[in-house]
């Protein structure tokens, strides 16, 4: 007699590919770095990390002499930490009787249930931590010409950072999509081999980006906005000291601001777009007093800080002290968004966790996705469940190769 009793192994290969196939962005952004957490099959726990290299932009020399400060220049890499820091699980019913069920009776009634509850907790969470992250963004104004001009100003911003134009993605609710989308809906043309890797929410594809449907977008929510200055001159790097504050002011994290002549420069002529560089609060920050500490995205680099230049220059110059930040929408707005971006973007990777000690299930592992299905009991209280669970971390890796587009209803 054949035994149809479903096991550990199979209910967790089965949940990892309907997990991947329900996180519309998990799947649309770089996880080739689980390869690395992979090499230890016993499993990780919260805390594990990797160090991603990003290369430089090489600074091209003039002449035939070889310069060896170029050179410096040109082996100066950034590094990006992907920590796996979030571990989240549900819960499954998986006992006698579910055991000897069929394998897509138990998918319908039990497991599908529970992993769309666990992407959508999984891909909510990683597009806050990456939409807070992005620094190009651009609002539709009330008089535009076309409804997709914005994602054309879009386009533009991620043109000017070099971005890759192969695969770039705009993710958008469907409310968005109702409002760009005119009544003869010919706005879109088709690309049928990206529909096929979403089975649901394709929408098609126009302005570069092929556009693709998520309920789990993060609203921008501003904090102050008026009134900020920079505070002290020949500031460079990742912090900004601001004033113009008063104690319990709020200044939320992804709220963006451009500062009067810095400009950015093209990557790798070094000459000014002519255009404001556009930066990105990383942290909620609370005021203590007239001042406060901003981190943000990108560094300030000019391309020469007295007579040395720099590595990675992306700037025309520091700001000068005094000079107002000027945000993109006003205090307390709330801004809907849409998210364009390529895959190498950002960083995801789910990383393995071992069956405990005296319970039963199996880790799913692969280069895409890691995932277990445990089941435990307590003995003393008769009782007996069983989780899944998921490990994963999220870094942007290259927060310039995406772009927001906001509206303000």
């Amino acid at each position: 007699m054949t035994n149809n009793v479903l096991t550990h192994d199979v209910v967790a290969k089965e949940a990892a590919a309907m997990l991947i196939e329900e996180s519309v962005f998990v799947k649309s952004i770089n996880r080739g770095r689980e390869q690395e957490f992979n090499k230890d099959k016993a499993g990780y726990k919260v805390g594990s990390q990797v160090r991603i290299k990003i290369p430089p932009i090489p600074i091209v020399t003039e002449g035939k002499e070889y310069n060896s400060d170029d050179a410096d220049l040109n082996a100066q890499e950034e590094t990006r930490i992907l920590k796996v820091d979030t571990q989240k699980h549900v819960s499954l019913q998986f006992g006698a009787a579910e055991q000897t069920l069929n394998l897509t009776q138990f998918k319908e009634r039990f497991l599908r249930p529970a992993i769309q509850s666990l992407a959508t907790s999984i891909d909510a969470d990683l597009l806050k931590r990456a939409i807070v992250t992005v620094n190009n963004a651009t609002l539709i104004g009330g008089s535009e010409v076309s409804p997709l001009a914005p994602f054309g100003r879009a386009r533009e911003q991620l043109a000017r950072s070099l971005t890759p134009s192969a695969g770039r993605i705009a993710l958008l609710s469907s409310e968005f999509t109702n409002g760009i989308v005119d009544s003869s809906g010919t706005l879109f043309n088709p690309n049928a081999e990206i529909a096929k890797q979403y089975k649901e929410g394709y929408v098609g594809r126009a302005r570069g980006f092929d556009f693709v449907e998520s309920e789990h977008i993060y609203r921008q929510e501003n904090g102050l906005t008026t009134g900020i200055t920079v505070s002290g001159a020949g500031q460079t790097g990742g912090n900004l000291t601001v004033g113009g504050l008063t104690n319990g002011d709020v200044i939320k994290a992804g709220q963006v601001f451009t500062l009067d002549e810095v400009e950015m420069l093209h990557p790798l002529t070094r000459k000014s777009y002519g255009k404001p560089m556009q930066f990105v609060v990383l942290e909620d920050v609370t005021a203590g007093g007239a001042t406060a500490t901003l981190k943000i995205y990108p560094e300030i680099t000019p391309d020469m800080i007295g007579s040395d230049k720099q590595a990675n220059a992306n700037v025309s110059a520091s700001p000068a002290s005094g000079v107002a930040l000027v945000f993109v929408g006003g205090d307390d707005d709330v801004i809907d968004q849409a998210l364009c971006y390529t895959k190498d973007a950002f960083s995801a990777a789910f990383a393995p966790l071992k069956v405990l000690a005296g319970c039963e299930g199996y880790t799913f592992n692969t280069e895409t996705m890691a995932l277990r299905v445990q089941t435990g009991g307590n003995w003393v209280s008769d009782y007996e469940g069983t989780r899944i669970d998921v490990l994963y971390g999220f870094e942007t890796i290259r927060g310039n190769h995406a772009a927001r587009v906001g509206r303000i209803d």
